[in-house]
């Protein structure tokens, strides 16, 4: 929606008397439709907003496979991704941190992690591999032996053949500087290699992810193949990262990280993964700024909050390996408590479109036109997910992240990411660079692969090439749609203006040069909403305005909203009637015309 910077959004105000004009309308309603000069002088109307379509299966990751997708050529599904990589015997998992604009250096020793547990422990795990139950076990790595406990991680992927494996090391042991490792089997990565060049993309793009490498690991004496060693996200992230040592991790519930201020019934709320024995006041007070604070002083206050380059760093990174379930990511966010500052860190860049799964048929092609909005209001796979998964859940909700969307819809903020994602395609993410670093990858997957017993030949023999594939497609696909990000939201219809409280309204602008037809309009106070009020006939012409009344009943005319506007902050969009999801014929749940956040007014009971 990109609104520009001359709307606003009012505190408790009367109605107005407004100019009638345009035929085809109620009389009450045209009569309300006036034209721009007899409404709000000097307060210029702001872009709309809107967005592109592209479609894309949504692919689940490792804390949730949902219903897996079928593969782009109607070969078998996929199953769920494994998750992410973590640290290394080191106080990094790479060889430090990379230039910008470059790829870490590839490591060219792969280690061994050696773990030996019981035999009844071991059994254990095997009978409840689903359960989160640690048992003791000895863990030898590079020559160094340690105490510790280990359990199978993962959601969806524990059934699979390979098991990734959680290890948190005895009070006062360490491996090279860390003492938690998050082990990633990456069965369903048919060559082994998405998820690490996922990795170092996004450390070449200067972002806060997790650092991984290769290593193997045995259990017992057997050879489990190639695995991720995944940074932990904890103190020790903290530490390796300069970060500020007494810093809250908190981490996104189970298919929750959309920022909403609690979660729904098919979700988990935030874990607090450090200072777990003080509030979480910081969050419910972030959580609630995110979905009630004003536009209008959104972007000053996102500054002052959130570490801004890396947030929209990451929107770019994600559009470029087309992330796919950011909602099952369980991602992170550290609240820096001195400079008070959140910072995003990613999990899960293996959930995706650019993930070859080993389900797939191997001669299956990557899919390189998934929308580059991914996860926002603007994302097509909104749809698909929602589709999908009420099917089995009716209390399911469509999914988006809150803070993505109002980024994308504010066009400096937009233009930022777009900046971004275009150095991006000329450096890490280039022919040259990347394909070379894919190449070096591989000179470290392919031989271990060969003795991995758990390696599909098959998928083997073809990931390089798929994944080189995937960076020629996607490049030439962004390019292409470089101008249609740049014109986000640049519809003729958008909210001027409401008002909350008992004389609250909803006003909408018709800055386009045609007349539009406001039955071919629905309004919400709720974007999550599967049902919207439909406007009544009417017609807008260019340059004129409506005010619609938020008494919260219909019966007092066809001005009058079905619903209010809370003093406490809140949404309104407004999305095109006509717009139809092909699977079910029903209005689409992405992609409003136009919507808006705003904040709690002076008269405004706390926040809850």
């Amino acid at each position: 929606m990109g609104r520009g910077a001359g709307w606003r959004v009012v505190g408790l105000v009367g109605l107005v008397g407004l100019l009638a004009c345009g035929p085809g309308a109620t009389d009450e309603l045209q009569e309300a439709i006036s034209d721009e000069d007899d409404v709000h002088q000097g307060i210029p109307p702001r872009p709309p907003g809107g967005g592109s379509a592209d479609d894309a299966d949504p692919v689940s990751g490792e804390e949730d496979a949902g219903t897996p997708p079928e593969a782009p050529d109607g070969g078998p599904p996929p199953g769920a991704g494994d998750g992410p990589d973590a640290g290394s015997g080191g106080p990094a998992p790479d060889a430090g941190p990379p230039r910008m604009g470059e790829f870490p250096p590839v490591q060219s020793h792969v280690p061994t992690f050696a773990l030996e547990l019981a035999p009844s422990d071991l059994a254990k795990l095997e009978a409840a591999p689903a359960a989160n139950v640690y048992v003791p076990c000895t863990v030898t790595l590079e020559g160094v032996r340690v105490k510790g406990r280990m359990r199978y991680r993962g959601a969806s992927t524990r059934d699979l053949p390979q098991k990734s494996y959680k290890l948190e090391l005895a009070p006062g042991q360490e491996l090279g500087d860390r003492n938690h490792f998050e082990l990633l089997a990456s069965w369903l990565d048919g060559g082994k290699l998405t998820e690490k060049f996922a990795v170092d993309l996004y450390r070449a793009m200067g972002l806060p992810a997790p650092k991984a490498r290769y290593a193997r690991v045995s259990v017992n004496g057997e050879p489990q193949g190639l695995y991720l060693d995944m940074e932990h996200v904890g103190k020790d992230w903290l530490k390796h990262h300069g970060r500020e040592r007494d810093a809250s991790i908190y981490r996104c519930g189970h298919r929750n990280c959309e920022l909403t201020p609690r979660p729904g019934s098919y979700q988990s709320n935030f874990e607090k993964k450090t200072n777990e024995t003080t509030g979480r006041e910081d969050l419910t007070a972030f959580l609630a700024w995110v979905n009630r604070s004003d536009d209008a002083r959104f972007e000053e206050e996102l500054e002052r909050r959130v570490d801004v380059e890396a947030y929209l760093g990451n929107l770019a990174a994600d559009a470029l390996i087309s992330n796919n379930l950011i909602e099952d990511s369980r991602s992170f966010w550290v609240h820096e408590l001195h400079a008070d500052r959140w910072t995003y860190v990613p999990w899960d860049l293996n959930n995706a479109r650019m993930f070859y799964w080993r389900t797939w048929n191997p001669e299956s092609r990557p899919v390189v036109d998934r929308w580059p909005q991914s996860f926002t209001l603007y994302d097509p796979a909104v749809q698909d997910l929602f589709e999908m998964r009420v099917v089995t859940r009716p209390e399911q909700r469509p999914t988006w992240s809150v803070l993505a969307t109002r980024v994308w819809d504010r066009p400096a903020l937009r233009a930022r990411v777009i900046a971004k994602l275009e150095e991006a395609l000329a450096g890490p993410f280039s022919e040259d660079k990347a394909l070379a670093h894919i190449d070096a990858l591989w000179t470290v997957v392919e031989p271990e692969l060969k003795d991995d017993p758990h390696a599909s030949a098959e998928h083997v023999r073809r990931a390089r090439e798929f994944l080189r594939g995937y960076v020629r497609g996607r490049r030439a696909y962004l390019l292409k749609e470089l101008k249609t990000l740049e014109a986000h939201g640049d519809g003729p219809l958008v909210i001027r203006e409401v008002a909350a409280g008992g004389s609250g309204y909803v006003e909408l602008y018709n800055r386009g040069s045609g007349t539009l037809r406001l039955e071919d309009y629905e309004v919400t106070n709720d974007l999550r909403a599967t049902e919207r009020y439909r406007l009544r006939p009417g017609t807008l012409g260019p340059g004129q305005a409506v005010r619609l009344l938020a008494s919260g009943d219909t019966s007092r005319g066809p001005l009058h909203l079905p619903f209010t506007l809370s003093r406490n902050g809140g949404e309104v969009g407004v999305f095109g009637r006509e717009r139809r999801s092909a699977g079910t014929g029903k209005p689409v749940l992405y992609g409003p015309e136009d919507a808006i956040w705003y904040g709690p007014s002076s008269r405004a009971p706390t926040l809850p």
